[in-house]
């Protein structure tokens, strides 16, 4: 049986199930995201968005879904600790699994504007919000993996920043796979910043579970007239974890969006990206750094798509690659016509420290309007010798050299994150990951205070 055959069966025998344990306006979602998913099945790899990520094979196991919705036995607040050393947080929400966990009693009051809470509580108290943003941006593109997740999804997180608030430390959401046996888990985040307000987030991914695990992800933002969202994810997951995960963002007049996405370990990592430029003055910058080794996989596909002139875009993704491992990225940066004085810029470098490793590039401009200002490059290759030589020279060891090479190749990118504390932390967490000091997440490196 196919893939999508056995989800699509798990739908249909346990439909009354997955409802009864989400909430109307996720329920009022599956049947459309059904028929789109039975209609068209899942990408391929002759899929031109798909072609280095093999989906089919990515589902084919027999995970489990907690369709019950039962939490570990574990306090997550315990067990899960994380956290950046001298990074103040708004906010600090938790979802194991795919299972929100409530607010600890001891949390701090929200400031006035903001809301964070489970999807489940959102229906309840704001079913206006819903209707009108959960699952509209991810429909657009009728992405499979998309469809799939709205199907089978039952809770997640919205943050909401009311009109004009201004939050100034960022909302933590920690996402952990935990499973004692394989399983697969569905999440959803929404998240709002409505006109004028400023939105910092920062997510973070892990899996501490030995066994098969595999996490769908459907993040959708949506970016107001005039608001600000910097939105933070580092992942550090283990070898035995799938992530497909997609993220769908409208970005109003004159409102940013900033995305920084960081892979410090993995097993198969699969992140699309639709970001949509609805009206003048739009900007989104999207940056990604990944470190991949042994057998890891890394791919990124993103479209930018400017509907409205005066827009701007900056994409900058550099990835080492060691041993096995694979990197794949495509960035397709689409001008509309009547989009004139479109200016964008997109860089993609790779670094493959073996010859063993792959690195797949594929930087795209589609331009219908006459007025635009974009540029695109690529490149691959591996340590540069003159460089190493020259510090051979100057008495630096041979693998202190590589090190430093490597650390500032990726360094690069780090330095475009404008909380100090995390791009501090994580420039740390590089090193390490190339002296092999990181291991993949069994209590997570984020939160150890040490330097």
């Amino acid at each position: 049986m196919a893939s999508i055959d056995q989800y699509l069966s798990i739908f249909a025998d346990c439909r009354a199930l997955i409802d009864a344990g989400s909430n109307a306006a996720m329920n009022a979602r599956r049947d459309e995201a059904a028929r789109l998913l039975a209609r068209q099945g899942l990408p391929t790899l002759r899929t031109e968005r798909y072609r280095y990520c093999d989906v089919e094979q990515a589902l084919s196991p027999d995970y489990g879904l907690n369709l019950q919705r039962h939490l570990p036995a574990a306090d997550p607040y315990r067990t899960y600790r994380c956290g950046v050393p001298t990074l103040a947080t708004t906010a600090l929400r938790y979802v194991v699994n795919d299972s929100p966990a409530p607010a600890a009693l001891s949390a701090p009051a929200l400031p006035e504007g903001l809301t964070v809470c489970s999807l489940a509580e959102a229906a309840q108290r704001c079913p206006d919000l819903m209707e009108r943003y959960y699952h509209r941006a991810a429909a657009e593109g009728a992405d499979s993996l998309a469809a799939l997740n709205a199907m089978l999804a039952q809770d997640g997180i919205l943050v909401h920043a009311a009109p004009g608030t201004t939050i100034a430390d960022p909302i933590q959401i920690v996402q952990v796979m935990a499973a004692t046996r394989p399983l697969m888990a569905n999440r959803r985040l929404l998240v709002v910043a409505e006109a004028g307000a400023t939105l910092p987030l920062l997510l973070c991914d892990h899996a501490t579970s030995p066994c098969a695990t595999l996490a769908t992800h459907v993040t959708e933002v949506y970016a107001e007239d005039g608001a600000r969202i910097d939105l933070y994810r580092v992942e550090e997951t283990n070898a035995a974890h799938t992530r497909l995960a997609g993220l769908y963002a409208r970005i109003g007049a004159s409102a940013t969006l900033r995305y920084h996405d960081v892979t410090l370990t993995c097993g198969l990592t699969r992140t699309t990206a639709d970001i949509v430029l609805d009206a003048p003055g739009a900007h989104v910058t999207a940056d990604g750094a990944v470190v991949a080794d042994g057998y890891q996989k890394a791919d990124h596909n993103l479209l930018i798509d400017h509907r409205a002139p005066e827009c701007t875009s900056d994409l900058y993704y550099k990835y080492v690659l060691d041993d096995h491992a694979t990197g794949a990225y495509a960035g397709r940066v689409l001008v509309r016509p009547g989009a004139q004085h479109t200016q964008s810029e997109q860089t993609n470098a790779n670094m493959c420290a073996a010859t063993t490793a792959h690195a797949w590039s594929q930087p795209m401009l589609e331009i219908y309007a006459d007025d635009v200002r974009c540029n695109h490059g690529s490149s691959t290759g591996k340590l540069d010798d003159a460089a190493l030589f020259y510090m051979q020279q100057r008495g630096i060891p041979e693998a202190e050299a590589r090190l430093l090479l490597r650390h500032a190749f990726i360094n690069d990118v780090l330095q475009r994150i404008a909380l100090d504390p995390l791009r501090e932390r994580l420039s740390y967490l590089v090193e390490k990951r190339f002296r092999g000091h990181l291991d993949a997440c069994g209590s997570c490196a984020m939160c150890s205070g040490k330097h």
